[in-house]
């Protein structure tokens, strides 16, 4: 069976009669059995969540999605809100008992964690959150709370709405694992399909990078750059299939984190927490230069200069970061569409055009080399960008209904991400040749001869991939410094000075990480060579090289030797690639 052909015999696991149904949980076509819209729609919102809260600020936190310490077992933590598990959610322990009480028609007493495969409702949730907030009041008929419970700034009920248009789970099941030490533990269970996890992943992988690729194809030419996209694309796919391999070491690991913790304890988590910081502000950089770079094309002119429209795009961008989670969810559906439509729009505008430059019918002189060493390895880093979704991977492995088919959904998920890099960097380098600077957009918007109506589209949808992924970006920083700075906990009983004082300290956060952002935008304005860093140190870090230091130690008693040689030799070459990668997009 294929990995698309996905459980669609085990749809009754998860749907049982007399709850709520939704449009979109109605068959549609092939959208049917586990893989209807809402259930794609539910999932994408998970990963999407994974995503704002891959970095870890606990350094000494054994897994980032559970509770607990060295000597007492783990407990995983879901937040009843999101119907999904989260660093910040509550624990099982305490949860599911609350919510069997329920069942039973009592909110009091004990009871021990649910049974294998159970299932809980988000009706039941609701309940549960209502009648906590009614009897808060009443210390005698109070729920039990930790000492230090997560408020989250809007209420279950404020944000109803939002979370309903966002189709979060309408349920959530239970499964017990081992982990590594053989203790047995209670998890929530995953609920992507392999169809839906290879959407997660695709969209992981297709970005902004994938518009600096004709820049990486004139560097290295059509000789050596092709052969080189497809080498990147094929080694971090082997790299994912052994990350997934060390995630089978421990079924308790869910994150990047875990694996590096496990791996090389909290020397090696610091070490990710800082890479995915750089990532992430690199990432928020090079969307603000996109913001700007496309309406200076369009309307710029010695008054409104790009550094004039990097302080528009922060005073733009900034207010979109103070809207929930969920909220932010919605607005990045809109981020995929407008990527897709992009790309479409930049293969129909080479048709468009009958005369170079910017034409397919009528393509710009290329060249087979590139011209110098260090243009080779500048070509490296900008292939190598569009291939950095490893960060997420573990998180998305571990939501599937059945994990052990993720490596199956890599050969899809990297086989889609390698049809349209290719496809946006020939079409882009056969429109414009050595004339590839930057994004092939803001190229596209400075060349005339187009119909008058491409340049306000092109450039209206570029606008809508910053403001979609950009708060989301920010999202990680913004709870790191949150968690840092102890401002992401209410405590019961604080003054409402305090309580000022800490929403006064979450507007700055969230002003300064946008502000870091144009900042460092006007400090370094060429969109591919940030893309060029990114994708020379960052991705060869994160996808290639630790991913391989994972396998050997996690998995060191299931390698053999041949095996063993190689992938240090992929460390070694690795290592020196990306320094010499980085030094060349540096330096030239």
């Amino acid at each position: 069976m294929s990995a698309i052909e996905d459980d669609t015999c085990d749809e009754q696991t998860y749907l049982i009669g007399g709850r709520r149904q939704l449009v979109l949980d109605q068959p549609l076509g092939l959208f049917r059995g586990p893989n209807t819209l809402h259930n794609f729609a539910s999932s994408f919102t998970r990963a999407q969540l994974f995503a704002a809260h891959k970095l870890d600020a606990d350094l000494h936190k054994k897994r980032s999605f559970f509770a607990g310490s060295r000597d007492l077992p783990q407990d995983e933590l879901f937040d009843p809100d999101l119907m999904v598990a989260l660093p910040h959610g509550e624990r099982l322990s305490v949860l599911v008992p609350e919510l069997n009480l329920l069942r039973q028609g009592g909110f009091s007493g004990h009871a021990g964690l649910s049974g294998l495969n159970e299932v809980f409702y988000q009706d039941d949730v609701a309940t549960m959150l209502q009648l906590r907030s009614r009897r808060a009041s009443s210390a005698a008929n109070a729920i039990p709370i930790p000492t230090k419970r997560v408020f989250p700034a809007p209420s279950f009920l404020s944000v109803r709405l939002a979370m309903l248009v966002a189709l979060t789970a309408l349920q959530f099941g239970l499964k017990r694992v081992e982990d590594r030490d053989g203790n047995v533990i209670t998890v929530v269970a995953g609920q992507s399909t392999a169809p839906q996890t290879i959407l997660n992943s695709v969209n992981v992988l297709i970005g902004v990078g994938l518009l600096a690729l004709p820049v990486g194809l004139l560097k290295g030419g059509w000789v050596l750059g092709l052969p080189l996209l497809i080498a990147c694309c094929l080694t971090t796919c082997w790299s994912a299939t052994l990350l997934s391999r060390a995630l089978d070491t421990d079924r308790t690991m869910m994150t990047y984190a875990d694996l590096g913790f496990a791996a090389y304890g909290k020397t090696a988590k610091l070490l990710i927490s800082l890479l995915f910081s750089v990532d992430l502000l690199g990432l928020g950089v090079s969307l603000v230069l996109l913001f700007s770079d496309s309406l200076y094309a369009l309307v710029g002119d010695d008054t409104w200069t790009k550094t004039r429209f990097k302080l528009v795009a922060f005073a733009v961008l900034t207010p979109f970061t103070f809207m929930p989670l969920p909220v932010l969810l919605i607005f990045s559906l809109f981020g995929i569409l407008a990527t897709v439509l992009i790309t479409v729009l930049v293969f129909c505008c080479g048709w468009l055009k009958l005369a170079a430059p910017g034409s397919l019918l009528d393509v710009m002189p290329t060249n087979l080399w590139p011209k110098s060493t260090p243009e080779f390895f500048i070509a490296l880093g900008i292939l190598m960008a569009p291939f950095g979704g490893h960060a997420i991977f573990p998180n998305l492995k571990l939501d599937m209904r059945h994990p052990e088919k993720f490596t199956k959904t890599l050969v899809t998920t990297y086989t889609i991400t390698l049809l349209t890099d290719c496809s946006m960097a020939v079409i882009g380098f056969l429109m414009f040749g050595a004339l590839c600077n930057n994004e092939v957009t803001s190229i596209l918007l400075e060349t005339a001869g187009y119909p008058a109506w491409i340049y306000p589209l092109i450039s209206g949808l570029i606008c809508i991939v910053p403001l979609a992924k950009t708060p989301l970006n920010a999202k990680p920083i913004i709870l790191t410094l949150d968690a840092l700075f102890g401002l992401d906990f209410v405590k019961e009983g604080e003054s409402a000075g305090l309580q000022a004082l800490k929403n006064t300290s979450r507007f700055i956060t969230r002003v300064f990480v946008n502000a870091l952002f144009v900042g460092f935008a006007i400090l370094f304005p060429e969109f591919d060579k940030i893309i060029g860093i990114l994708g020379s140190s960052i991705c060869f870090i994160i996808c290639i090289i630790l991913p391989c230091l994972f396998y050997l130690k996690l998995c060191k008693h299931e390698i053999r030797a041949f095996e063993r040689l190689y992938v240090r030799a992929v460390v070694l070459i690795s290592t020196v690639l990306a320094a010499l990668c980085t030094y060349a997009t540096i330096a030239y």
